[in-house]
């Protein structure tokens, strides 16, 4: 006798409406679960960084009155040799005041509406890796700046919205971060 195949019933591959259904609702779940999550350290980045350009730019500034000390001076200077690329002027104290300005730096406290000198010194003192600074908020640096009184350049972090902000002063050589 001859043994006669038989066709096997084909076999449906795929989800379920219900599978499907299951699957949205857990990434949905997972969703709002985890992206405030991911918000919150998306922020919390973002301070950290604007915390270490505060700490570098504190440092800058003491470093460079430091070396103002060790070479001796007592009064204001064009270019503090020794530090950087020997381009930042001080005031009468020793406090960055200028930069890459030469003989026609100011050493006055007083910025007098010069936001352009604020960027100098941010770029001589915080020299190669510093992030970008402008005098517009137009999106296309890091920071800008505003002068919010005589003596204080206010650095302001453009990358989020929560007005973080590094102010220099030059009257007194403080750095603060604000968060």
């Amino acid at each position: 006798m001859k043994e006669v195949e038989t066709a096997k019933p084909m076999s449906v591959t795929g989800f379920t409406l219900i599978e499907l259904v299951v699957v949205i609702a857990l990434l949905s779940i997972l969703a709002v679960v985890a992206l405030p999550r991911m918000s919150s350290s998306y922020d919390a980045a973002h301070d950290s960084s604007i915390t270490a350009t505060g700490g570098a730019l504190a440092s800058a500034v003491i470093l460079l009155r430091s070396q103002w000390v060790s070479n001796g001076s007592n009064k204001e200077v064009d270019a503090v040799n020794g530090y950087g690329d020997s381009n930042v002027a001080t005031t009468s104290k020793g406090w960055p005041s200028d930069a890459d300005a030469g003989s026609a730096s100011k050493h006055d406290v007083s910025i007098g509406g010069d936001t352009g000198r604020c960027v100098r010194l941010w770029r001589s003192l915080l020299v190669a890796s510093a992030p970008s600074v402008s005098t517009q908020n137009d999106g296309s640096t890091d920071y800008w700046v505003s002068l919010p009184s005589g003596s204080v350049c206010k650095y302001t972090y453009a990358l989020n919205d929560a007005n973080s902000a590094i102010e220099y002063n030059l009257q007194s050589g403080s750095v603060v971060t604000i968060l």
